[in-house]
């Protein structure tokens, strides 16, 4: 029981990293269509999400053709 509590905790920790830093956006701004977390790229404002990685990948290629669409922050 002991050798599995240390992968476990290793794994929560991993996976709590993975998703610390959501995206700054909903819709993915290249096919305009709903961004997905697991598909991201680090920017200078933060996370941008995109729908799939082709438009990742676009985005890579020329990140000033797409603007990103932030999302509405509730008051």
């Amino acid at each position: 029981m002991k050798t599995l509590l240390a992968p476990l905790l290793l794994s929560l920790a991993m996976t709590a990293t993975v998703f610390a830093a959501w995206p700054i956006n909903d819709e993915c701004p290249v096919d305009h269509k709903a961004a997905r977390p697991i598909y991201r790229v680090k920017t200078d404002e933060g996370f941008v999400a995109f729908c799939c990685t082709d438009c990742m990948q676009k985005y890579s290629k020329s990140p000033g053709a797409y603007p990103v669409k932030k999302k509405e922050v509730a008051k």
